[in-house]
């Protein structure tokens, strides 16, 4: 269903730090789209520059949910090369717990 390709997409996993400066995930690219789900059973969570990623002031929508798009901030930062995680929330950070995630550029 998802895969890596060079300059557009990557699929890859990282370890949460459960620190405000947390991991940074190296893509390749600035992405546009980000899917990030924790193996620890929390939800599918989605962040795109329509919402304000990369700006600090990030929403996000989570896919297994009916509501409208969350008022939660997670501050996930961007750069030509990929995003940084810089918030210490246990769904996209928590400390030694894998992260799954699909960034789109």
């Amino acid at each position: 269903l998802f895969a890596s390709v060079d300059g557009i997409s990557k699929v890859g996993s990282y370890t949460g730090n459960g620190s405000s400066s947390g991991p940074t995930i190296t893509t390749g690219f600035q992405p546009r789209f980000i899917l990030i789900k924790s193996v620890a059973a929390e939800a599918w969570w989605v962040l795109d520059t329509l919402r304000g990623l990369g700006t600090s002031t990030d929403k996000l929508i989570a896919l297994n949910s009916s509501s409208a798009q969350s008022a939660q901030t997670l501050n996930v930062t961007t750069s030509s090369t990929g995003f940084t995680i810089i918030r210490d929330w246990a769904p996209i950070n928590q400390n030694n717990t894998t992260m799954l995630y699909y960034a789109h550029a």
